[in-house]
């Protein structure tokens, strides 16, 4: 081969190069974007149960002391949420549910407990996990007789312990994403009246609770703040009322699969006259592998209408 071949062959060669270049990196660059687009746009399925207790005076000369279990099944598809919750309830006391954390709309750490998805990247469980539970009463100020035998629903005064299955909750969450790690995230919530009246588990009335947070990532660490219009059903007869509730709290990855952080939740009592609920909560969410979520958490009420102790654990499975 001569030199002049030598050369064409080369220059061949040359352009073959720079030309199949581009092709190979945008084909990278799009096989790149299809799987970032799958993943964001992936779906999910999430079983959630759990045990809660509290325990608090409320107001009343007794104590009351509340046990739930929530069932809930969350699905996932990109930036969209949509959840369905319903608890078994047993109530011991004179207190209304409504006055507890099970029966209050929680603050917004709650509905961030699946640790999964926007605005949740370090988030785990917050609130004192009355967030899953709306479980109502009926307004107890007639609840017994002048002489204190039984009430005008028909209760003895020392028969106040009761249970059941409590109402349904739908709750629709849309995540906005609006870059730097900060989100908004609003949710529209609405209570089905499946609780017991008779039992004094539920209103029979439907109940819409309209909330948002504003979610900010920093690093390892998440803060947010949160705030609700709760529009009640209200029974006849019944001195219920719609609340504003607000809320905020912080969290911070302490290892791979460790998530630990501290919420502060605020809510106007269902009853004028009383004083609002003011409680701080702590917990710790643990990931044992992408699928299965482990949480824990603990709150103490800072006023006399709050509970004294409200604990509880949950898993979570993803599918």
């Amino acid at each position: 081969m001569n030199d002049k071949s030598r050369i064409l062959l080369s220059s061949v060669s040359s352009m073959l190069i720079v030309s199949t270049t581009p092709v190979m990196a945008q084909s990278t660059q799009s096989s790149e974007t299809t799987d970032s687009q799958a993943s964001s746009s992936s779906s999910s399925l999430r079983f959630s149960t759990g045990i809660n207790f509290s325990k608090g005076d409320y107001g009343e000369i007794e104590d009351t002391e509340v046990i739930s279990v929530p069932v809930s099944l969350t699905y996932r598809s990109g930036n969209f949420k949509a959840r369905v919750s319903v608890p078994w309830v047993r109530i011991d006391g004179p207190g209304s549910l409504l006055q507890t954390p099970e029966g209050r709309d929680g603050g917004g750490g709650g509905g961030r407990s699946d640790n999964s998805g926007p605005g949740s990247a370090n988030s785990g469980s917050g609130s004192s996990g009355g967030s899953d539970i709306e479980v109502e009463d009926e307004d107890v100020d007639d609840r017994i007789d002048d002489d204190g035998v039984a009430g005008s629903n028909g209760f003895a005064l020392a028969n106040n312990r009761r249970s059941g299955i409590g109402d349904v909750n739908v709750a629709l969450t849309y995540s906005f994403d609006f870059g730097g790690g900060l989100y908004f995230e609003p949710t529209a919530k609405v209570k089905v009246p499946t609780a017991s009246v008779a039992k004094r588990l539920g209103t029979g009335k439907v109940d819409v609770t309209l909330s948002a947070d504003l979610v900010k990532d920093v690093g390892a660490a998440s803060f947010y703040v949160h705030g609700r219009r709760k529009f009640a059903g209200k029974p006849d007869g019944s001195t219920i009322r719609s609340t504003w509730g607000i809320g905020g709290g912080a969290s911070v990855k302490a290892g791979k699969s460790l998530t630990i952080g501290a919420d502060y939740d605020r809510q106007q009592s269902a009853f004028a006259g009383r004083k609002a609920s003011s409680e701080v909560t702590g917990w710790a969410n643990v990931r044992f592998n992408q699928h299965v979520n482990f949480t824990l958490f603990a709150a103490t009420g800072l006023n006399a209408n709050s509970a004294d102790l409200s604990t509880g654990a949950s898993i979570s499975v993803r599918f």
